[in-house]
């Protein structure tokens, strides 16, 4: 088993790293040839949010390999503390170059960081994180959630807005009521006994699907009026940990309703200019909270 690599741009893995953190303290790593991806599951029985995220490899690494005798797939368990301390040290320097190696006979993520001195000269760092490796047994238990077609699929407004908004809703109830329709209206809303707030935007996009890819008969989307509503009740918490997502400066979010399951949402990372590509997505799986 092996993996190293050059890291030519370590903020995005940095703004990655920092938006998953929020959610759990423990953070599984896939490294496959092309991409790298975040897995994130908390407190499964007791209805927590899942993250299934995949980066680009190549926004982020050149003479990238990755060696396993499971189809070229290494998983990574790891304390994101850590991982956030080593690539904070990243930022800024001459070259960075990350392995996984052992040290003292256990598996280890070890970056190695050049800087320049004062004088000019090359120093390099050394940050070694303790790992545990998983094996292909042990990942086939942990599965990304399949979810029914969405009655909804809208682009969201600003997520820092929004989170200065839900942040304030957090003190009225502990759940909000996300709620969308196809023509690009979109609200919040929270209530107790003694009062009801609701936060509502219009104007919005919703996405179109590619009808080459999809069945169009299957697809509640396209088969309802655009201006009903879909609904979902969801712990204000949970939404609140997807609103720190807005570290990875998303080009755009979509925000996927589907009734009676969850609330599914989709942060596009990069391609912030026309000509650039996407780096990759992170998918937030929020479920639905009874009444």
């Amino acid at each position: 088993m092996r993996m190293r690599t050059r890291v030519v741009n370590p903020s995005v893995f940095l703004k990655v790293a920092q938006a998953v953190e929020k959610l759990s303290k423990v953070c599984l790593l896939k490294f496959i040839p092309e991409k790298l991806h975040f897995i994130v599951i908390t407190d499964l029985e007791g209805g927590g949010v899942q993250v299934w995220s995949q980066i680009n490899s190549s926004s982020m690494f050149v003479d990238y390999r990755v060696e396993s005798a499971h189809e070229n797939e290494i998983y990574l368990e790891i304390q994101l503390e850590y991982l956030l301390r080593a690539l904070k040290s990243c930022i800024g320097s001459l070259d960075v170059n990350m392995k996984l190696t052992k040290r003292d006979g256990l598996p280890t993520l070890s970056f190695t960081i050049a800087n320049q001195s004062r004088t000019g000269k090359e120093v390099l760092l050394t940050q070694d994180i303790p790992i545990k490796v998983l094996t292909p047994n042990q990942m086939e238990t942990i599965k990304e959630p399949l979810v029914p077609e969405p009655q909804v699929h809208i682009m969201m407004p600003p997520l820092l807005s929004v989170r200065t908004i839900v942040e304030r809703m957090r003190n009225i109830s502990d759940h909000v009521i996300v709620s969308a329709n196809m023509n690009g209206e979109f609200t919040l809303k929270v209530e107790s006994e003694a009062v009801q707030v609701e936060t509502f935007y219009k104007s919005l996009i919703n996405p179109e699907l590619d009808l080459s890819q999809v069945d169009a008969s299957r697809q509640p989307s396209l088969n309802r009026d655009p201006e009903d509503f879909a609904h979902a009740r969801i712990d204000i918490k949970n939404f609140i940990k997807f609103l720190h997502s807005y570290h990875v400066s998303p080009s755009n979010v979509v925000c996927c309703i589907i009734e009676g399951h969850a609330l599914v949402l989709y942060v596009y990372v990069g391609g912030n200019n026309p000509n650039q590509d996407q780096y990759g997505v992170l998918t937030y799986y929020v479920p639905i909270k009874h009444s």
